[in-house]
Order: structure tokens, then sequence, then C-alpha cells
């Protein structure tokens, strides 16, 4: 949401070069680090790679591009939100970094409603969430016809997932779950 926050200002250019520099590496999810130290790719194609398929490099690309963690912080607390917070780049294995099921579906209903990013930008953020690679969690749970556009995320001992859910029946819905588990299970 941040991203198109600054596509939307002229803050980011879909098209710019982001260089994937040795300190944004990141091991867990994503195969950008795969490629060499130096690559440039798009920041759509970067940001595509941290919502499709949790890329953590990717994310930590694009934490630096917008300016750094506390300067995503001061936005999140704009958002009124007081449970999320980024304290380290990925991974964070940690989970020094939070949020909270409430947080997540207050920030997606804002985005449903065509707050926080343009209307364009909102239909480019849900088309590249509903290309989720990720569909074991939320999604499994659909009936058939609904249409969800989510991120997942999970680090060892915490999982999660958002979604905004379109029933086939025209009823739109946000959910959010986060579950504490034992690690890696």
């Amino acid at each position: 949401v941040a991203f198109f926050q600054d596509v939307d200002a002229g803050k980011i250019k879909l098209n710019e070069q982001l260089a994937m520099e040795q300190e944004m590496l990141a091991t867990g999810s994503g195969n950008m680090r795969s490629q060499p130290v130096g690559t440039k790719f798009t920041a759509l194609e970067v940001a595509d790679k941290m919502m499709t398929i949790s890329d953590n490099t990717a994310t930590n690309m694009l934490i630096a591009r917008m300016g750094g963690i506390e300067a995503l912080n001061q936005r999140f607390r704009s958002w009124g939100l007081t449970a999320t917070a980024l304290r380290n780049q990925l991974p964070d294995i940690p989970g020094t970094n939070t949020t909270s099921p409430k947080e997540l579906v207050q920030v997606m209903a804002m985005v449903s409603k065509g707050h926080l990013v343009s209307m364009v930008s909102r239909d480019r953020l849900l088309d590249i969430m509903r290309r989720n690679e990720r569909r074991h969690l939320l999604p499994k749970g659909l009936g058939a016809g609904a249409v969800i556009a989510n991120k997942t995320g999970f680090i060892g001992t915490m999982l999660g997932d958002v979604g905004l859910i379109d029933l086939p029946m025209g009823k739109r819905y946000v959910a959010a779950v986060m579950v504490q588990r034992a690690r890696n299970q």
C-alpha cells in the first residue's frame, strides 16, 4: 500500500530500475537473492515479487527505496495503525516486526473503499494480490466462485493471511487470521 502511495505521489515510477544491493539480500522466501548483486529490476517487478511469492529480498529493496524502516513506521502511524511496526529487515526470524489481524483488516478495508491509494493503484494492488502463489490458507476455505486477493506471511512461530474476498452473489468481505504455532508446523 505504501509503495502504491509513492507511485500515486510521483515519488516512484513503476518502470524505475532498482538495483539489488548486498545488504538487501535475504534468506527465506523468494528467489531474487539468487541473482547477482547489482541486478536491476523494475519497481513494479520488485513489488510483484514481494506480494506474489513473499520475496524477502524484494521487501528489503522496497523498504530501502521508500526511505527505510522509520519512514514506513511513520506512515503506518499516519494510517492509524498502532500494532504495525517494522523493527528489522527481512527475514525477521525473531519476530520483532509486528502487526495484528485487526490492523490488516483496517488497511484492506481502506484500500477496498478507495482510500490510501488511487483507484488505479488499488486495482493494480488487488490484481497482484489475486496472483499470490500461496493459496493454502484463506483461499483454501472459500466456496466455488469466490475470488480472493490475499497476502500470506509466516515465520517460524507465526502464520497469517489477509484477504479481500468477493463472493459470487456480489458481497465483499475482508478477513485476516494470524496463528501462533509450534515452530514451522
